[in-house]
């Protein structure tokens, strides 16, 4: 008999309709992306000083913003590393602070500090760093090409096509770049100059002069009419405004005499060096980067830039061209239309087996409806929690309709079959504890934990709406369209009717039980070896002086053990555990497949120039370009040293065997090139590179201190200690810890303060005698050119002409003294760290070397070269081992720790809804009976283990928990209504009445993840999501009809 109502069916039905109407309205409104826009609480600060060494820029540039920047807030960490020519510092925030409020303190210290910084300081960027490297990328790209020269054509990209963009909401950033500025460069002769009395100060003081402007005050100005006004007043040259004429300005030497400029230089108007380059398909092209807001859908953003782009296009120049390189919106449309596809497949098998199975077309609609509801209402939530609509949340969506469907579904049954809504308890604790295993993500490492949270939220939303929907509007519904309980048709054969076939299984699975109940440590020995034991994973050696470790020791040592006795107790003990640890775990951790892509990397020796490289890479670009299936290829030359290209096919050959042909193609033409370290990756395959370096070192010192040249001494003291054990060969000093040695080196000056004594010159004139002859690219002045900023640059001839030769060996003079180099001075070349590197405000050396013998005995020396090298620091100073863990070190397992936090999350769930403390047990104990289902299917089909392996195993400690809820709550329910019933028929009475709709809901969830697993590629997290649940849920049936009755049912007599 239906219980008493308060509020009628036909309002609960309104009001879920109308909020579904809301949430319908909210679609559009929702941010639609390609990747996950969440921020990790760090901000990067980039800048670059070019042509300046590493430890010049940390003294004028990197300290005054880190010790500024320090004074944030909240900061956790702060890094800092200065190389040569540009600088960089990080900053790492805890979990209280606000990433905004934190970046825009960063920019309003950036602006007050800038005018303190040196001229040739960049304006530092500010970037926020993020789990996905695509997330902040621009999401459009286009080419302006024309046979104009680039910086003609940069300057019409940004006045009229940035100009006309920058009207468009939801464009965060408009980049136009491709071009190097021009600059007007002054050659001199250092000996000439020095000749006529003449230094390269006198000709920057000359020019800076006649170019500058002078601000004089503000003066007050009136008019007939009295009105008052202020006028800034300004002291400016007569120099013609838009060029540079080096004859009307006059340089003073030594004895006063006036001479022209033009006859002291030699200018040239040319665009400046190149600090790197970017192209597409090897062509030099202006290129113009949008990227979107975070908030901003980009769909939407895609068809508004294409709308003014066409209009652009109709009034460009002549010769002018506009070419879309780059639309993400693209892959969007590509993912959608998969979800798209997986949302019907997985909508179309579940409506066809709830049909299929219920032959009533009532209970579809049932069903359909409230899968509508459940969906259209949960967008209200999206909206609400500013949840994004990008790659993991749509996948997020598609995974929870069966999951809603399930709901639903027990519901539907208990409401039909019983007359109330009483299955309310199970099904919230069965949702609770679902939620509660997805909660874990949220605990997850910070960079993984970004990358699903949305995932998370979804199907968590999408599980909470499903409960209410269940509770309220399924019986409301119910109770409208009139949906009953089916009528029992006779059988004509009354052998095979269905009350037989349940009356002959029930006998069947009692005798089972019984059976099994007089045995149970067989089942249970059965099923922990079926799991497996990690004995596998016992060292061969513990590192103790202990008796135990020195019995174990003598066991695991011996070779008849070692040979005979162990691979039979791996095997026979180890179970699937091993089986998944030692064929699938290795090796395989967190993949995400999008478009192929093969990438190409050039790497050059130390002392390599830019052109050189650049040089190198366009013979490969020449050889791509004769392939049509290519569709682009993007080329990225940072610095002379570095250099890579990723290649992007069209979609036919993307699927054909061309990729991997061309792979194979461009490793013959790498080696055919030489001239540097090529490798060539992608296509989930082996890679190959032939870089020969050698290995840096496993044993690993890092050494603080507040002083970098004190600290770079201590450094080399304890690197000479260390360099006296005879089986350490090398010690590398770097800044930073390297897997290879770098072939860095740098000239070392040593001054010979005796011999420099001896003719009577000081250091500081010394390096005034040389500045002039080597000196490059000294900042002399600015003009402004068509209104351009241009920059005038001196630079001396004999840099260019001069070698480490001509330094040490030509004579020079100070004053009337006349010197050598080599006479007052060693010059010695030898490896250095490359960059300057800063923790927490303290500059950081590292030590890396290789030990020859036992790692054991290795480990001694440190520890004790470290204990007594500590005691000789001052203060402030320290020296720390650094432990050589790389990959998936310790730390990284701690993940694995969460499944036995969710598990005691259930017991205690659990506990509550079945009043008792071993019940939850019984339902607990299927979570590792499902996990051997993921572990042979990842073994059987040779899956990788990835982000999606993982998921799996959190997903699967929150549905395969379902069935016991609602078998043992049906259990306690009848248990209070009869208690004079034995618990075997009590449970068998639940059984039967629950097996249903439990066998429904674990078959409608299995189909709702096969479409994940249809298509031509095993794509990355979702395939093995799928797989491995699938798998589990299947084990898990076994686990329920098998070992649950085990706790409930007393040992039989």
């Amino acid at each position: 008999m239906a219980e008493k109502k308060y509020i009628s069916s036909f309002t609960v039905i309104l009001a879920f309709i109308c909020l579904a109407i809301v949430g319908i309205a909210l679609i559009p409104l929702l941010p639609v992306k390609l990747s996950p826009s969440r921020t990790l609480p760090s901000i990067t600060v980039n800048f670059s000083m070019p042509d300046n060494a590493a430890r010049v820029i940390e003294m004028e540039a990197t300290s005054k913003l880190e010790s500024m920047l320090a004074r944030i807030k909240g900061i956790k960490n702060i890094y800092s590393t200065s190389g040569n020519g540009w600088g960089r510092i990080s900053i790492e925030l805890d979990k209280h602070t606000s990433i905004d409020v934190a970046r825009f303190e960063v920019s309003t210290i950036i602006r007050q500090t800038w005018p303190e910084l040196p001229r040739e300081v960049t304006y530092p960027y500010i970037s926020v760093n993020r789990p996905d490297e695509n997330a902040s990328r621009p999401f459009m790209t286009y080419t302006v090409n024309s046979a104009a020269t680039p910086i003609v054509i940069q300057r019409y990209t940004e006045n009229v096509i940035k100009t006309a963009l920058s009207n468009i909401k939801g464009l965060y950033k408009i980049e136009v770049s491709g071009a190097t500025p021009m600059e007007w460069q002054l050659e001199y002769d250092s000996r000439f100059l020095q000749s006529i009395g003449v230094t390269p100060d006198n000709i920057q003081q000359a020019v800076s002069s006649y170019y500058s402007t002078d601000f004089l005050g503000m003066a007050e100005k009136r008019t007939p009419g009295e009105t008052q006004s202020w006028m800034r007043m300004t002291l400016t040259s007569d120099a013609k405004k838009g060029d540079f004429d080096p004859q009307a300005i006059f340089v003073t030497n030594k004895e006063g005499a006036l001479i022209r400029l033009d006859q002291l230089v030699n200018v040239t108007h040319m665009e400046s060096e190149p600090s790197g380059y970017y192209r597409i398909n090897g062509l030099n092209s202006i290129y113009l980067s949008l990227t979107a807001e975070e908030t901003a859908n980009q769909l939407g953003l895609s068809k508004q830039v294409t709308t003014v782009i066409e209009e652009i296009e109709k009034s460009l120049p002549p010769g002018y061209e506009i070419h879309l390189s780059y639309d993400a919106t693209d892959y969007i449309h590509a993912e959608l239309n998969n979800i798209y596809i997986r949302c019907t497949l997985t909508v179309i098998i579940l409506l066809l087996f709830i049909l299929l199975v219920t032959r009533n077309m009532r209970y579809l609609f049932l069903i359909a409806t409230s899968l509508v509801i459940d969906l259209a209402i949960a967008v209200i939530f999206y909206y609400l929690f500013k949840l994004e609509i990008q790659l993991y949340s749509l996948a997020g969506i598609t995974i929870s309709l069966s999951l809603i469907i399930d709901n639903a579904i027990i519901m539907t049954d208990h409401y039909i079959h019983k007359g109330n809504n009483k299955a309310g308890m199970p099904i919230l604790t069965a949702t609770i504890t679902t939620i509660g295993a997805l909660c874990m993500i949220f605990l997850l490492d910070e960079k993984i934990r970004l990358n699903l949270q949305d995932f998370a939220a979804v199907v968590m939303i999408n599980l909470f709406v499903s409960l209410f929907v269940a509770l309220l509007f399924v019986p409301a519904l119910i109770e409208r369209i009139g949906l009953t309980k089916r009528r029992k048709r006779k059988s004509r054969f009354k052998y095979f009717s269905r009350e037989r076939i349940i009356i002959r299984f029930t006998h069947f699975y009692e005798k089972m039980i019984c059976l099994l109940c007089r045995r149970k440590w067989i089942a249970f020995v059965c099923i922990v070896l079926l799991f497996g034991l990690p004995v596998f994973l016992l060292p061969d050696k513990i590192e103790k002086d202990t008796s135990f470790a020195k019995k174990y020791n003598k066991i695991m040592g011996d070779e008849t053990f070692k040979e005979k006795i162990k691979p039979v107790l791996n095997k026979a003990l180890g179970g699937t555990l091993r089986l998944f640890v030692e064929k699938v775990y290795e090796g395989s951790y967190f993949t995400r497949n999008e478009e192929t892509v093969l990438t190409i990397t050039a790497s050059m020796p130390n002392g390599t120039t830019l052109s050189q490289m650049n040089d190198l890479i366009i013979k490969m670009e020449r050889y791509l370009s004769g392939f049509s299936q290519i569709r682009q290829f993007q080329t990225s030359i940072p610095n002379a040293r570095r250099a890579s290209i990723n290649v992007f096919f069209q979609k036919e050959a993307e699927q054909s065997g061309f990729p991997y042909q061309l792979k194979s193609n461009v490793i013959s033409k790498a080696l055919e090139l030489g001239g540097g370290s090529w490798g060539v990756y992608g296509l989930q395959d082996q890679g190959f590179s032939n870089d020969v370096r050698d290995v840096a070192g496993q044993y690993r010192v890092k050494l603080y201190g507040y002083n970098y040249d004190e600290l770079s001494a201590w450094t080399d003291t304890l690197k000479n200690h260390l360099l006296s054990y005879r089986r350490i060969k090398e010690v590398i000093v770097n800044s930073d810890f390297s897997w290879y040695k770098d072939d860095y080196q740098e000239f070392s000056f040593s001054l010979n303060k005796e011999r420099l004594a001896a003719q009577g010159i000081l250091p500081g004139e010394l390096f005034n005698s040389l500045r002039p002859v080597f000196a490059r690219n000294i900042w002399t002045s600015a003009l402004v050119v068509d209104g351009e900023n241009e920059n005038i640059m001196m630079n001396s001839r004999q840099s260019k002409e001069y070698d480490i030769w001509a330094l040490r060996h030509i004579g020079r003079n100070i004053g009337e003294k006349m010197y050598k180099l080599d006479e007052v001075a060693d010059i010695t070349k030898s490896q250095a760290p490359q960059e300057v590197a800063k923790e927490n405000q303290q500059y950081r050396l590292v030590l890396q070397y290789d030990y020859i013998g036992s790692g054991m005995q290795g480990d001694k020396i440190l520890d004790r070269e470290l204990e007594a090298f500590n005691k000789q620091l001052p203060m402030g100073y320290t020296a720390e081992k650094e432990a050589g863990y790389w990959g998936w070190n310790k730390k990284d397992h701690k993940q694995y720790r969460l499944i036995g936090l969710l598990i005691i999350i259930i017991f205690f769930t659990t506990s509550i809804l079945f009043n008792s403390l071993k019940q939850p047990l019984a339902v607990i104990f299927i979570i590792p009976v499902s996990f051997i289902g993921v572990f042979l299917t990842f073994y059987w089909f040779k899956l990788n283990f990835d982000q999606g392996g993982f998921a799996s195993f959190i997903l699967l400690s929150g549905l395969t928990i379902n069935a016991g809820i609602y078998i043992l709550h049906e259990y306690n329910q009848i248990r209070k209504k009869r208690p004079v019933l034995s618990p075997m028929n009590t449970y068998l009475k639940a059984w039967n009445s629950k097996i249903v709709p439990i066998f429904l809901t674990i078959i409608s969830t299995i189909l709702g993840f096969i479409p994940f697993m249809v298509g031509t590629q095993k794509e990355a997290f979702w395939f093995p999501l799928a797989a491995g649940t699938i798998g589990g849920l299947i084990m898990s049936f076994i686990g329920i009809f098998v070992f649950l009755p085990l706790f409930i049912v007393k040992r039989l007599r």
